[in-house]
């Protein structure tokens, strides 16, 4: 079977590019100076897998700082250099300008503390050059402002982090290109045995001692506890400062102050860095829900008194309480014919088995949704959870609700919102066609014989799915072998050819191709020496494999596969039967046929 109306002279397919972004800060214009760093990403796109990326980025960030000033926002500009085999690979989905967002998640350190900062630099439209050869996209971007406290006295480096780039490829007409190049999201790694370091900033001022209260958790909830009985829990007080920390007063007030306690070993201070415990009893009485506050007043200048709620729910007899999470689900657009899970938890925090009687999808689109859970009876404490799996069918928004029904004395029916929304891709343009080159060999396991293999491969690449079907065209080969005939070995040569017997499938997803053909093996002549005169023993017209023989060929493991660069591929098959070969057939088989047989393939686009 042949694929129609190929077009042989296709082009590469590069990755999809990227702008960089990062944060800083200056003083003033007057103080500050033009710092700029390159620095080389990796990032995962949709069918070529990852791919590096360059970003120069350049801003006026000072070099000294003093305590007290709020260093102000200011422009960050970044240039990202992208590479032939990108702007080829754009070009082939006809796509005329790229844009989108950049978002860079970046830190400054001082001896104090490390704040992690976010920048978002936009993409204006860039034009994507006809001509062959790098471009420059640029991205702009304002970083946030930052307040320099006594924290930071000494030195405040900045420094560039990971980045997020959503991007958008637009045809001439304005139209998203084909997916999934036309839409990208994809979260770049930061190549390793970089120096992102962009600025350092000397801070200036006197070293203020200072005590830092630091509290967790910030609420405490007891649930349900039965009426009688008691639950304790414990509030960690940490000194973060850098001297110490009085603590002056520790207890409980509010409404229902009279039902919680609280008892510690925390002295009246803490030293740096040092921690301590307060533990909190909640003893009901009677049922109902409780609520106090325990407060901690501490010489911390920003906090001389910290509060943490409290709060329980006294029951006259163990009882089940259920939670559920989340509230709502929203699976997103989900790709015509592909499917989307989310997970529910249910979790009892009563202080008895909470007995789940049912959980059911209901309302106008329950029918496109199905949940599967491992939910009977749920001890104290515990919990199960909810799988809900969407196939997306037909376009358009389905909404259910997920209904589950306990024991819960006070929530008997709990009901969580569903939605979800089906797309179709666009039909037209989603399809590529490429011709590529293939060079290299297969070893013959059964004598060690190995075939120079040549030939090419016309594929039709549906972009969207990652599929191609193709037509493989390998060459005529020959190549000796070792025939081994008693306790002498004679030397043979043979003539090999291949024919296809269907047509090549396979898949090409994030860089990593997989291709599967199905090939008659044909053996027109070979030939043993019998001292300087080449003896025919086989061969034939219809020499050739019983049944086709099945090549399974993937990407050589940790390589990249992309239809702009091509890549290297590998296989191991069994080499079927010989028939019709003459009298010497079974010989032939010998040295011909058997398992462990390796291909090794270098595919390159033609032009």
């Amino acid at each position: 079977m042949k694929l129609r109306n190929l077009n042989t002279s296709v082009r590469k397919l590069g990755p999809a590019i990227a702008a960089a972004a990062l944060m800083a800060g200056g003083a003033s214009n007057a103080s500050a100076e033009q710092v700029s760093t390159e620095l080389a990403f990796e990032c995962p796109f949709p069918l070529i897998g990852d791919q590096p990326i360059r970003a120069t980025i350049s801003a006026d960030i000072p070099s000294v700082a003093s305590v007290g000033e709020t260093i102000p926002a200011f422009t960050v500009d970044a240039i990202t250099v992208v590479n032939d085999d990108a702007r080829t690979g754009l070009k082939l989905v006809q796509s005329a300008t790229l844009e989108g967002v950049a978002t860079s998640f970046n830190s400054v350190t001082t001896p104090g503390r490390t704040v992690e900062q976010i920048v978002t630099l936009d993409i204006p439209p860039t034009p994507v050059p006809e001509t062959s050869g790098e471009f420059n996209v640029p991205a702009t971007g304002t970083s946030p402002e930052f307040l320099v406290t006594a924290d930071d006295i000494g030195e405040l480096e900045i420094r560039v982090g990971a980045l997020r780039l959503d991007l958008i490829a637009r045809t001439a007409n304005g139209d998203i290109a084909p997916a999934p190049i036309g839409e990208i999201t994809t979260d770049c790694v930061q190549l390793p045995d970089q120096n992102n370091l962009l600025q350092t900033v000397t801070v200036g001022g006197d070293v203020v001692e200072t005590p830092r209260i630091s509290i967790t958790p910030e609420d405490i909830s007891f649930g349900s506890v039965q009426a009688g009985l008691s639950a304790q829990q414990s509030v960690t007080i940490t000194n973060t400062g850098n001297t110490g920390l009085g603590l002056s007063n520790i207890f409980i007030d509010g409404t229902d102050a009279d039902v919680f306690t609280v008892t510690n070993q925390c002295g009246s201070s803490l030293a740096p860095e040092a921690s301590c415990a307060v533990d909190v009893t909640f003893a009901p009485s009677t049922e109902g829900t409780r609520n106090a506050t325990l407060t901690i007043e501490s010489t911390d200048p920003e906090n001389e008194s910290v509060s943490v709620p409290l709060s329980g729910k006294g029951t006259l007899a163990p009882t089940p309480e259920i939670s559920v999470t989340p509230e709502s689900v929203d699976l997103g657009r989900v790709l015509s014919g592909t499917s989307a899970t989310a997970q529910v938890t249910v979790d009892n925090n009563g202080n008895a088995a909470l007995q789940i009687d049912s959980i059911t999808l209901t309302g106008a689109n329950a029918a496109d949704f199905i949940q599967t859970n491992d939910c009977t009876t749920v001890a104290a404490g515990e919990s199960c959870t909810i799988d809900l799996n969407y196939t997306a069918g037909a376009p358009g928004v389905s909404n259910a609700t997920l209904v589950v029904r306990s024991n819960d004395p006070e929530t008997a029916e709990t009901s969580v919102s569903v939605t979800a929304e089906s797309y179709e891709e666009p039909t037209g343009g989603s399809e590529l066609e490429l011709l590529l080159g293939l060079q290299g060999s297969t070893l013959i396991n059964a004598t060690g014989g190995t075939l120079p293999l040549n030939g090419s491969i016309a594929t039709l690449l549906d972009i969207a799915s990652g599929t191609f079907e193709a037509d493989l065209e390998v060459l005529p080969t020959s190549g000796n072998f070792s025939i081994k005939l008693l306790f002498s070995k004679i030397n043979a040569a043979a003539n090999v050819e291949f024919e296809q017997a269907e047509v090549t499938t396979g898949t090409l997803v994030n860089g990593k191709l997989t291709a599967n053909s199905k090939l008659y093996v044909k053996v027109p002549k070979v030939a043993i020496k019998l001292g300087w005169l080449p003896v025919r023993i086989g061969g034939g017209s219809e020499c050739q494999t019983r049944e086709p023989i099945n090549i399974e060929l993937k990407s050589v493991e940790g390589s990249n596969f992309s239809p702009a660069t091509g890549g290297e591929v590998s296989g191991v098959y069994e080499l079927g039967a010989l028939e019709n070969c003459g009298l010497l057939t079974s010989l032939l088989n010998q040295f011909m046929t058997g398992p462990g047989n390796t291909i090794n393939l270098e595919l390159t686009p033609q032009f």
